[in-house]
């Protein structure tokens, strides 16, 4: 039986697949939103007055695959 995928291995898949679709950008924010495996559409940002990344799906925290994914096809603005 293989192992469970890592966040960043879904992640990279997410993009390869073509689930993420950054919707917006803008000097403070980074909006966008990622479908999951369930069909599910997840909405995550980049707020810079928090500085923080957020996302709307129940397994949310800084490794969360879908922040992963947007991590890695944005800058955060102001970095």
């Amino acid at each position: 039986m293989a192992g469970r995928e890592n966040s960043e291995a879904k992640a990279l898949r997410y993009l390869a697949e073509g689930r993420l679709e950054v919707q917006r950008v803008t000097e403070t924010a980074v909006d966008a939103a990622c479908l999951g495996d369930e069909g599910d559409l997840y909405r995550l940002s980049w707020n810079a007055e928090r500085r923080r990344w957020e996302c709307s799906c129940p397994a949310y925290g800084r490794r969360c695959a879908h922040v992963l994914a947007l991590g890695r096809v944005v800058k955060k603005p102001g970095a």
